[in-house]
């Protein structure tokens, strides 16, 4: 995945296209970390990821309900947010835990709210806001 980055994006709909790019380099039980501020991209980021999966339908940002399962994705892909949780132990009472042991891809948004939380091995795109877009840089955790 190294090789794609840093890239600057100019559009949401660059972004979807970077996203369908990306998820050939994704596979099951791999862990996304996407790192920006509000309106960065993120779920413009996670809708490519899906489209390229297989999904059709709508992906939206789980802000308030704090995960949305695809399973009709190959393989499944499990988007988090965990922009709105106050501490570790929220995670854990939705089944975090559980979570990394399935056969799915698994997306976080505001992934630096709980560090300790992300597993090692993850990848991690950090996406910022540059004049006339947003420059995504790659890391692994």
């Amino acid at each position: 995945m190294q090789q794609h980055f840093p890239v600057e994006i100019n559009s949401p709909e660059a972004m979807k296209a970077f996203g369908f790019k990306l998820s050939k380099h994704l596979s099951s039980g791999d862990v996304l970390a996407l790192i920006g501020d509000l309106g960065a991209g993120k779920t413009h980021l996670t809708q490519g990821i899906a489209q390229a999966l297989g999904r059709n339908n709508a992906v939206t940002s789980p802000t308030f309900a704090l995960v949305n399962e695809y399973t009709d994705c190959s393989p499944e892909l499990i988007h988090f947010d965990w922009y709105r949780m106050e501490a570790p132990e929220e995670l854990l009472a939705i089944g975090w835990e559980d979570y990394l042991e399935r056969d799915a891809i698994l997306v976080i948004e505001w992934p630096d709210r709980f560090p300790e939380m992300i597993p090692p091995g993850t990848h991690c795109i950090h996406i910022e806001h540059i004049d006339g877009g947003r420059k995504l840089s790659y890391a692994i955790a």
